[in-house]
């Protein structure tokens, strides 16, 4: 006989015999004997049950406030709630008759304003340069007739157990023609190398370890070092097969000659070059060069006409120019050029490595300025490079590339200055608008970069003519946006120019009448209005939803109920009783007192940007609560909006850099938000304990966790459970046969006894 069973307690086929001679209700002993397992289970299963009312309620919690935050405090939203936006507390909407200008600020005096004339508009001082900055040309250096296989070569050596790199440069040539002569040229450029770097004690390389050359070998004259890694050029010059765990870093022997040195016929007919003019790139294979050894000879001569030819190929004849150094024929370099435009640019974008070796050129040459080079590189070390901005000087080395200097006078001095690879030219602006700002650039560095010393260029102030509540006047101002008595005003450059027609002058027949601009002020205070109340409504509701779940004590008489206990209730039991077990889950929860205080305090609180607290405007707590609930007094609320606009939206949005400051009301709540829930409902306090329902958290939080450890410990008791019970009823089985087999005895007894 077998019993089967399925329920919290696990899933088992009891085997075994159910009290067939004894007259026992096994499976109910056994369910006795078992009730301390049982309970420890049941137990689990309860706080567990806990856990996840918790997580609950801070998830309902966290979605709210993720709504809220949403809603109020997002610009994907909308200017309509965002109370973040400049537009939200905007009591008056300003449509000027002309879109030369935009006005906020007084609406009583911008209805009585008007713009009569703007003869010019602030701007900043600028200056282009006249010159190009470059020759519009780049060059390739003396093309080789042959190269060392190891110029540019790179080998990883290990000594006294710190690894270094070692790379042959990329000019490395031998000068040498004999093997030894060789030898002795590599043994040097690695302890050039070798010089260079520092030990792990920060003394030279060198000082431990040194090549020598000996009979055509290189090998170690002070100390030694093992081969960690090497080009094949290299492991073929050394005459090294394998590197093997104690590969020495030496010659195996006398070096190889063979291979040592590549001719420019061997390196261009496995070359490629690819160019880039005006965006366009194209690559040229150089190995066609064989198909005409006679036109195209593996020389200077030779690739000057093969490229010129696949050039014009790619691009189209006459539009870039490759030509032998026409100031030095007999230099063996090339210079490349646009031809057609000023405005062309064209350059190199890759490079096969031994072409770029044997050439000299490199990717990223082209026909302008080299933003990337030292200029001590480009000019030479030893030229004046000295600058003053507006009689500031500003220090630069030869070391600085023009980037680095770029970056030095934008971040040093009055001025912006930027470099246009289409113009070869550079545009500087200051900092400031209006007449008094001007460009002043002088020192050796300004003759080379920009071809001149600068001196003069001004900026111009705003001069403007308006009518205020019937008062016309003239306004010089330095910059395009100004304040006039509470209208704030923001110029734009085409309104430059701009010049009604004077009533007072004699109408001309042949010309249009151009009215001064006015300004038409529309009330939006109902609807500011409507949007602080639903904003204090919603603030509301989250602050009674966490002040309830915080306050609400739990009862002991209302514990999770389990599987067992629910399979004896009907559902609106179950679900009446799980309503009052799931009170008080957040019962004094620290994390949540703390963010209630937090939202009070930030909301309730004073600014640095503001000498305005809510009370002033109209908000307050509610009367006799002391919930932290706001209450709005619409009309209070109303006159303090029609009279500064500006000052309510500073209380809630201003900011101030000083470190400490307190911020605008609603900054210090969305601050808040952000600490709790995160932007976007991935992070934050709350959210790191309980997570979200369907997203990346929502089995990836604290509660999460401990859930998944009560599952646990529910597991491993299921399985001790089993094996408790397996053993009461082996038990109990036993019992039946021996009850059976004394009762087969009796029965033999009586028939013998007759």
């Amino acid at each position: 006989m077998a019993s089967i069973s399925n329920s919290l307690y696990g899933s088992t086929i009891n085997k075994g015999f159910g009290g067939l001679m004894s007259g026992l209700d096994t499976d109910e002993l056994v369910k006795q004997m078992t009730a301390a397992t049982r309970n420890k289970i049941n137990r689990q299963y309860q706080s567990k049950q806990k856990l996840l009312y918790r997580q609950e309620a801070y998830r309902e919690i966290s979605s709210k406030l993720l709504a809220f935050s949403d809603k109020y405090f997002s610009f994907a939203a909308g200017s309509k709630t965002n109370i973040l936006s400049a537009s939200f507390f905007e009591a008056y909407t300003v449509k000027p008759s002309s879109n030369y200008v935009n006005v906020t600020g007084n609406a009583d005096n911008i209805k009585n304003f008007s713009i009569n004339s703007i003869t010019s508009v602030a701007s900043a001082a600028r200056y282009t340069t006249e010159n190009i900055a470059s020759s519009q040309s780049f060059s390739s250096g003396k093309v080789y007739s042959e190269m060392a296989s190891l110029a540019g070569d790179t080998m990883t050596i290990e000594h006294d157990g710190k690894r270094y790199n070692l790379q042959f440069s990329k000019d490395f040539r031998f000068t040498g023609s004999t093997i030894d002569d060789h030898a002795e040229e590599i043994a040097a450029e690695l302890n050039k190398q070798l010089d260079s770097l520092k030990d792990k004690n920060g003394n030279k390389l060198s000082d431990s370890i040194k090549y020598e050359a000996v009979n055509g070998e290189i090998m170690f004259e002070t100390g030694e070092a093992k081969l960690v890694a090497a080009s094949k050029d290299i492991l073929k010059a050394f005459s090294i097969d394998k590197i093997e765990k104690d590969t020495i870093a030496s010659s195996n022997g006398a070096i190889e000659a063979e291979g040592l040195i590549r001719t420019a016929e061997e390196v261009f007919l496995e070359s490629s070059i690819t160019f880039d003019f005006n965006g366009i790139k194209k690559t040229i294979d150089l190995s066609k060069m064989a198909e005409d050894t006679i036109k195209y000879t593996y020389d200077t001569a030779g690739l000057k006409e093969y490229l010129s030819d696949e050039l014009a190929k790619a691009y189209g004849s006459g539009k870039v120019k490759v030509e032998i150094d026409p100031s030095n024929p007999s230099s063996d370099s090339l210079i490349f050029s646009a031809v057609n435009s000023d405005t062309d640019v064209f350059g190199v974008s890759n490079i096969s490595g031994d072409l770029s070796i044997i050439t000299g050129i490199k990717a990223g040459d082209n026909n302008r300025l080299s933003m990337s080079k030292s200029i001590g590189s480009i000019y030479g070390e030893n030229t004046d490079f000295s600058l003053e901005i507006n009689e500031k000087p500003i220090e630069i080395t030869s070391s600085m590339t023009v980037n680095d200097i770029i970056k030095k006078i934008n971040a040093e001095s009055d001025v912006n200055i930027t470099y246009s690879t289409i113009t070869d030219k550079f545009t500087i602006n200051s900092k400031e608008t209006g007449k008094h700002s001007e460009i002043n650039i002088s020192g050796g560095l300004a003759n080379i970069l920009f071809k001149e010393e600068i001196s003069g260029p001004k900026g111009t102030d705003t001069v403007m003519s308006y009518t205020l509540n019937g008062q016309p006047v003239t306004i010089n101002r330095s910059t395009a946006n100004f304040t006039i008595d509470g209208i704030n005003v923001e110029l734009n450059k085409n309104s430059e120019g701009f010049k009604a027609t004077d009533p007072s002058e004699p109408p001309d027949p042949n010309a249009s009448t151009i009215p001064p601009i006015t300004f038409d002020v529309i009330n939006n205070v109902d609807e500011v209005v409507e949007k602080v109340k639903k904003f204090i409504d919603d603030y509301n509701e989250i602050i009674t939803l966490i002040g309830t779940k915080t306050k609400e004590k739990p009862s002991s008489k209302y514990p999770p109920l389990t599987p067992e206990q629910q399979e004896e209730m009907t559902e609106k039991e179950i679900e009446n009783w799980n309503k009052e077990a799931q009170k008080g889950s957040l019962f004094g929860d620290s994390k949540m007192t703390t963010l209630l205080s937090n939202l009070r305090t930030g909301i309730m609180g004073k600014t640095d940007v503001s000498d305005l607290v809510l009370a002033n405007i109209g908000i307050s707590p509610a009367f006799m609560d002391t919930s932290g609930k706001l209450v709005l007094d619409e009309q209070k609320f109303k006159e303090k909006l029609m009279e500064n606009p500006d000052e309510i939206a500073s209380l809630f949005t201003g900011t101030r850099d000083d470190e400490g400051s307190k911020q605008g009301l609603a900054i210090q709540i969305r601050d808040i938000l952000r600490k709790n829930i995160g932007v976007s409902g991935t992070s934050g306090i709350l959210i790191e304990e309980a997570g979200l329902d369907g997203g990346l958290t929502s089995d990836k939080n604290n509660i999460s966790k401990k859930i998944k450890d009560h599952d646990d410990r529910m597991e491993a008791l299921k399985r001790a459970l089993e094996v408790e019970r397996q053993r009461y009823w082996n038990q109990f089985t036993a019992l039946e046969k021996a009850l059976s087999n004394l009762n087969a005895q009796s029965s033999w007894l009586t028939d013998m006894m007759g």
